[in-house]
């Protein structure tokens, strides 16, 4: 070292010299490096080539730095110790070192130091600034060596978990990966196999040329089997063991489903060395639960029973005379694994019953695949169609059955009752029943391409449309298959083979193809339902200048009639395809409580007379298409990271430089006011992220729970963008008016803005149909999407201050437009510039489709723009009537989806300070304002991880002394919490259906509904503060008939789906299901509220002071929630009624 100081300060004159020309020196050494950075630019799209030579080198440089754990080479480069290993302990300020440096993308700011590879020169005296500094400039003409670089895959196993960074053990040794810089397609977890795509140096030396790991660009496990059927063999508290080897952690598991032993599920595999583990699986679906351990002592036919005996022989007969006795035979046949005994063969009621048992009259030994005789003899008691239960007693279990026995009056009833059971059973065959007809003949009117002679259409006719949307037609060959195909399983078949893509998962590749045959299936179901509206003969009114249809309960029914639907009439007396058809087209112009009217083409218009024609109903096709065109450019538009994000790629710039500071923000050194100043501590944290915008190109997520002011928060985020983000202009988008309504009055309640800063976008519909308040009516706009013409300007301003026919000029402009996110896809077709819109803001997100949800977004630009999606996860989805499109995923909404990807899934070992989630990307709220805790802790713990915080006080609320005025309703003397507000009324009622409806109605629970309403009336609770909820139509309308028959005041009496969103402070359940024969086909199904924790998640969650639920204890218990909810009550002495599981 002493040689290396003394040549230094002995520098002859020609060396002085040489220095002084060093400046001129190392900028001609940079251009250099800056040319051969830019050559490397056009070709480093490439992955295969190697990267810029000067990206990765060998240098010299003194250490200038240095602590206990970390040192800096040449004033500029921070490095740790673990880098230089053990060399680190011999490094001292002086000490001359080579090292192996790379600059990421080429960026000589962005070097890092990764690897120490030797001690030049050793430092032994004292090193003074002044040293320093001239060995700085000595080493400066010293050239580095410059390596090539490589994207290579490398295999290895997560030895630790941290809560931001790996530790992976591969064939090149152990290292550390920072999990913040890159992409991944799921939580890594210890023992795990993964595949790590690296930049790797390439070094001659080596055999295979691969030196030092440079950069880690991305992890993956390094075998995926998905779609793996396991069965649940043992069942820890954090962790679940699988068949097949695998093991599932409790995070992984969807929330509100708990395990059980047998259980079935679905999973996606990955190879792990774990304990005695070889697999972990990393995504769970439940395919079936075992019901073995609750139903064994409550049902009468235990599972395996079905597989082991089976009962041949008829189970109907029609007989034409009372009073008469005949014998019928049936087999009882063996399929079981073992020999069983017959011990007996019981008859309910027998005193009553229409049977009785003739053979076998004692026990009777059944062996392995042999058969005895079972003779009844029918007792003809009753006229009429009866159901007689018979019970065989085996050994060790039950199996219950029951003849249908119908008595007629008349051979020709007879004859009657034995076509209509004959054709039942016809319509048991698959593809033979109510729905398949329906299919057929939906297909026929879409056969029908008789020509058309159009309509005179709503609007008059646009001068120039700058943006046409594709017509989208559903592909002729799908409607092929969806309609005239009779098996479900040979549609999923056919669909396979004709769109190879529907058997893969959803990806950027296949996106836009997977959500055009999505929307396409979506598109037939809704043309299938509409049929219900045709009619084979009917005749129109004259009304002024229109024709009038009268349709009964039109108000009622669904799919709603709304302006711009179709009526093709035609004339009934032609074959369908007679060359004289044809199809008059009238358009819906105006909708009514029983009818609507119509235009026609005018000659049809003037001439017609009362004649009778053949109708047939069609939907406008324009929200379909506009979903259709976003889902087909969202992709170009936004870019693969937002759609299917896989690392946290932040801003160079944030949106805006604003801190949080306890409960103030700062935009520099000005305070921000908040708008609403009653925000809690973690909604001014989610606005304060979105403000800063720390993410690129990806959506920020309010996950909003019942009660949590998800709503509260969005409003206040779009005030402060508006008030803080210059030349911002927002869109906001919910799934419905009614919300687009709310967040429009609270906007406009805030007064921050003035009138004409905001508009609320409706459409014609609503306006036609008088659904917009007098009070928003000011605020409220159509649009004209065709070009601005100031010669004709359409606009026209009603006495109420709505304003119609608005065209571009005047919308587009305000700071902020609130519609349906439907409706804001109208600007699609006004061509507005790339950067016109900068943000858009969607509610209730976790209701809308994802092709609904892109079609505002469509509208940004990818640079200088956000996305803020707020709902709730695990609350109702979008509606979707296909079941194919359900099946490929058209039901799971943008919002969903987001949560399951990496940058989006809770990881509490990394974010352990905001609930698991990032903060840059989402902010998870936890104040509930809404519920008494007793009612708030049943759905925070089976939904929400149990961290929901009840605002309510038990106390002094007006909730709390509301709750203990009607407590007294129940038996006073239990021994129940004063402030307990979840109660469970157990009956054991009957479910019914009638012959003309697949709905479920339950009386005995409908008048038990109805008499605690009377009570709540008497204690002076109004109409407005009970609701009523029940998941089945029949029950609705069963209720609603017990309170018109009374004639009493009726609060509202609604489907899960007519409550999201609302909430009342009596909240009245009534399950219905009480049929023990069907309730594993319900829980396989999700009938009801069995095993669908998003229903039931809305139904509990509505209440404020008081909710009870009247249901089946044995068929709810089956139900991991619903047990819990159950045994919750009963802890609290708060159920009451029939006896409990």
């Amino acid at each position: 070292m002493l040689s290396f100081w003394s040549r230094i300060f002995q520098s002859t004159d020609k060396e002085l010299e040489h220095n002084r020309d060093l400046p001129a020196l190392e900028q001609s050494f940079l251009d250099q490096e800056n040319e051969e950075s830019d050559s490397n630019e056009e070709t480093k799209e490439n992955t295969n080539s190697e990267e810029s030579p000067t990206s990765c080198s060998s240098r010299k440089g003194v250490i200038t730095h240095l602590t206990e754990n970390t040192a800096i080479i040449d004033n500029l480069l921070t490095f740790e110790k673990q880098i230089a290993a053990q060399l680190f302990s011999e490094l001292t300020v002086g000490s001359v070192i080579e090292y192996l440096a790379y600059e990421q993308k080429g960026d000589k700011h962005n070097a890092r130091v990764i690897k120490i590879q030797s001690i030049v020169e050793q430092s032994w005296e004292k090193t003074t600034e002044k040293k320093v500094r001239d060995v700085l400039e000595s080493l400066k003409l010293d050239q580095p060596t410059y390596f090539n670089t490589q994207l290579r895959n490398i295999l290895g196993i997560i030895t630790q978990r941290m809560p931001s960074s790996i530790e992976v053990d591969t064939d090149y040794g152990e290292f550390t990966v920072q999990l913040d810089n890159i992409e991944t397609s799921f939580l890594p977890k210890t023992g795990d196999e993964i595949t790590l795509e690296c930049q790797v140096q390439l070094d001659e030396g080596y055999v295979d040329q691969q030196g030092e790991i440079l950069e880690v660009k991305k992890i993956f496990p390094t075998r995926i089997e998905p779609d793996q059927k396991c069965t649940v063999e043992r069942v820890f508290e954090e962790f679940t063991v699988l068949s097949s080897n695998a093991y599932v952690l409790k995070e992984d598991v969807p929330t509100g489903n708990q395990l059980h032993l047998g259980d079935i599920v679905k999973v996606d595999l990955i190879e792990c060395k774990y304990a005695k583990f070889s697999r972990r699986a990393i995504k769970l679906v439940m395919l079936e639960k075992n019901f073995g351990q609750i139903t064994s002592n409550q049902m009468s036919t235990p599972s395996n029973s079905k597989r082991a005996i089976a009962i041949e022989g008829d189970d109907h007969y029609v007989y034409t005379e009372q009073w008469k006795k005949h014998n019928v035979t049936l087999r009882i046949r063996n399929v079981g694994k073992r020999d069983f005994d017959l011990v007996g063969i019981i008859i309910p009621n027998a005193s009553d019953a229409q049977i009785t048992v003739v053979e076998p009259v004692s026990s009777r030994n059944i062996p392995i695949g042999s058969q005895i005789t079972l003779v009844f003899q029918v007792h003809t008691k009753f006229i009429g169609e009866s159901k007689e239960f018979y019970t065989l007693q085996f050994d060790t279990f039950k199996v219950s059955r029951f003849l249908t026995v119908v008595v007629c009056e008349t051979e020709e009833e007879a004859a009657e009752a034995k076509r209509r059971l004959i054709a039942s059973e016809k319509l048991m065959v698959t593809g033979r029943n109510a729905r398949q007809r329906s299919r057929f003949y939906a297909y026929q009117v879409y056969s029908n391409k008789a020509p058309l002679v159009p309509g005179e259409s709503i609007a008059t006719k646009r001068r120039f449309v700058p943006i046409h949307l594709g017509n989208y037609e559903v592909p002729a060959k799908l409607c092929t298959i969806v309609l005239k195909t009779e098996s479900i399983f040979d549609v999923r078949e056919l669909l396979s083979q004709e769109y190879p893509f529907v058997k893969e998962n959803l990806t950027f590749t296949n996106y836009s193809n997977r959500f055009s045959i999505m929307l396409h299936l979506e598109e037939i179901d809704y043309s299938i339902s509409f049929r219900n509206y045709d009619r084979e003969r009917a005749h129109f009114n004259r009304e002024g200048e229109f024709l009038s249809l009268q349709i009964e309960n039109l108000a009622e029914r669904r799919p709603s009639l709304v302006l711009g639907d179709t009526v093709n009439a035609i004339n009934p007396w032609l074959e369908r395809d007679s060359k004289e058809n044809k199809l008059f087209q009238g358009i819906v112009h105006k909708v009514f409580f029983n009818r609507v009217h119509l235009k026609f083409n005018a000659n049809f218009q003037q001439k017609y007379n009362g004649e009778d024609y053949r109708l047939e109903f069609h939907f406008s096709r324009y929200g379909f298409r506009k979903q259709h065109h976003a889902t087909s450019l969202i992709g170009q538009h936004m870019g693969e990271n937002f759609l299917f994000p896989s690392k946290i790629n932040k801003r160079e710039h944030m949106q805006l430089e604003v801190q949080l500071k306890d409960d103030d923000m700062y935009l520099y050194d000005d305070k921000l006011c908040w708008f609403n100043n009653s925000l809690n501590k973690i909604q001014k944290v989610a606005v304060y992220n979105i403000l800063r915008g720390e993410a690129d190109r990806m959506p920020y997520v309010i996950f909003g729970p019942p009660g949590t002011g998800k709503t509260v928060t969005l409003v206040e985020a779009i005030l402060q963008l508006v008030r803080n983000v210059p030349g911002s202009r927002l869109l906001v988008g919910t799934p419905s008016n009614s919300s687009a309504d709310l967040i429009t009055k609270r906007i406009r309640d805030s007064k921050a803005l003035q009138h004409g800063e905001f508009v609320r976008l409706v459409s014609q519909n609503q306006v036609e149909k008088d659904l917009i308040t007098p009070d928003l009516a000011p605020y409220c706009a159509t649009v004209d999407i065709g070009t601005v013409d100031a010669a004709h300007n359409s606009m026209i301003v009603t006495d109420s201050g709505l304003k119609l026919r608005c065209q571009a000029k005047f919308l587009g402009k305000h700071r902020i437009t609130i519609s349906t996110c439907t409706t804001l896809g109208n600007f699609i077709q006004m061509d507005f510039l790339p950067d016109h819109f900068t943000h858009v803001l969607i509610d209730e997100a976790g209701q809308c489709t994802e092709p609904e949800t892109v079609v505002p977004i469509v509208l940004l630009a990818r640079k200088r723009s956000q996305v803020i999606l707020a709902g709730d996860p695990h609350q109702l989805q979008a509606i979707v009537t296909s079941r194919y499109a359900n099946e490929l995923g058209l039901g799971i909404s943008f919002l969903e989806r987001l949560l399951q990807t990496p940058p989006y899934r809770k990881d509490m070992q990394r974010y352990p300070n905001s609930c698991g989630y990032n903060p840059c990307v989402l902010t998870r709220l936890l104040y509930n304002y809404r519920a008494l805790p007793s009612i708030m802790s049943v759905y925070s713990k089976l939904f929400y991880d149990n961290e929901l915080i009840s605002m309510i006080s038990e106390e002094d609320s007006r909730e709390a002394k509301f709750l203990a005025e009607l407590q007294t309703i129940f038996d006073p003397n239990r021994n129940m919490p004063r402030t307990h507000g979840t109660f469970f009324h157990g009956i054991m009622g009957e479910n019914m259906q009638d012959m003309d409806s697949p709905s479920w109605y339950n009386p005995a629970e409908a008048r038990e509904v109805f008499l605690l309403t009377i009570m709540l009336y008497r204690r002076n609770v109004l109409p407005e503060q009970i609701g009523i909820l029940t998941p089945y139509a029949k029950q609705v309308k069963t209720l609603r008939s017990l309170f018109i028959a009374a004639d009493v005041s009726m609060p509202k009496i609604g489907s899960v789906e007519e409550f999201q969103g609302q909430e009342r402070d009596i909240m009245l359940i009534s399950t219905v299901r009480s049929s023990e024969t069907n309730l594993r086909a319900d829980a396989r199904l999700n009938l009801g509220f069995v095993r669908c924790n998003k229903r039931m998640n809305v139904a509990i969650s509505r209440a404020r002071c008081l909710l009870v639920i009247f249901g089946n204890p044995l068929l709810l218990a089956v139900d991991d929630c619903w047990r819990h909810l159950i045994l919750f009550c009963a802890n609290n002495n708060a159920y009451f009624g029939c006896e409990m599981p």
